[in-house]
């Protein structure tokens, strides 16, 4: 962010802008460390999705759209047909509906494809395009902060609390937090992820939370031997990984 620069501000703080607090939840070392470890980790188990190439700010827009509630395998080859016949949001808009519906079919959830729909248009109505703008994409029915957040950080690499489902589990289970009942909502839970969030690769840095959520840090069965936080150490891994640890001192 330029010096002077006015930030963009989120629920979770100014966007481009470290939390004010930060050593009140966790330490500089830690938070270096966190960083570090999740950037290292993805720089070498990172999926190569085709989304993830592109810094249109549409494209990412449809991706986080298609992704809600939904397995990346399952939406590449939706993705792919879909922006091959609109690749823009002027030829989008102009399309006949009936025949993206089709294409989004695969996805199901009906009311998440007519919702991407619905804001394609009205981006069109009032800004003739997607703007790079936190609060204008928010303004937009059918957007809320997760990809409107997402859309200014993969697009133009601002650093943003992205906080959906697994920035939470990997953050609450690495420090300890709360993840019982809404914990996306809590405010120390938001202002966390604001924290660690790397201000300079914060692509990078979200692009491989992601990943390490989905392939490591599941929501089940998850395996802590092998992820990169355990040692830092993450509280739940601890816990998880205690029980094999006295069975292999006992022998």
């Amino acid at each position: 962010m330029r010096a002077g620069a006015k930030a963009s501000t989120t629920p979770y703080g100014a966007i481009g802008q470290p939390g004010a607090s930060a050593a009140n939840r966790v330490d500089a070392k830690t938070i270096r460390a966190f960083r570090r470890r999740v950037l290292r980790w993805g720089e070498h188990n990172g999926g190569a999705y085709p989304w993830r190439k592109s810094r249109s700010l549409y494209r990412i827009l449809v991706s986080e759209f298609m992704l809600h509630r939904t397995q990346a395998s399952q939406v590449v080859p939706v993705y792919r047909a879909f922006v091959a016949e609109y690749p823009n949001l002027d030829v989008s808009v102009q399309a006949d509906i009936r025949r993206q519906r089709r294409l989004l079919g695969p996805l199901g959830l009906y009311w998440r494809s007519e919702g991407m729909l619905k804001a394609l248009r009205a981006l069109w109505i009032d800004h003739r395009g997607v703007p790079a703008d936190y609060d204008r994409l928010l303004a937009v029915e059918g957007i809320g902060p997760y990809i409107a957040g997402a859309i200014v950080c993969f697009s133009k690499n601002v650093p943003v609390a992205l906080v959906d489902a697994n920035t939470v589990r990997v953050v609450g289970r690495t420090m300890g937090l709360m993840l019982q009942g809404e914990a996306r909502r809590r405010k120390e839970m938001r202002e966390t992820i604001g924290d660690l969030c790397d201000p300079s690769r914060p692509r990078e840095y979200y692009y491989a939370m992601i990943d390490l959520a989905h392939n490591v840090c599941r929501p089940r069965q998850p395996e802590c031997r092998i992820c990169p936080l355990l040692s830092l150490p993450c509280q739940y891994g601890q816990k998880v990984m205690a029980p094999q640890r006295r069975r292999a001192e006992a022998k």
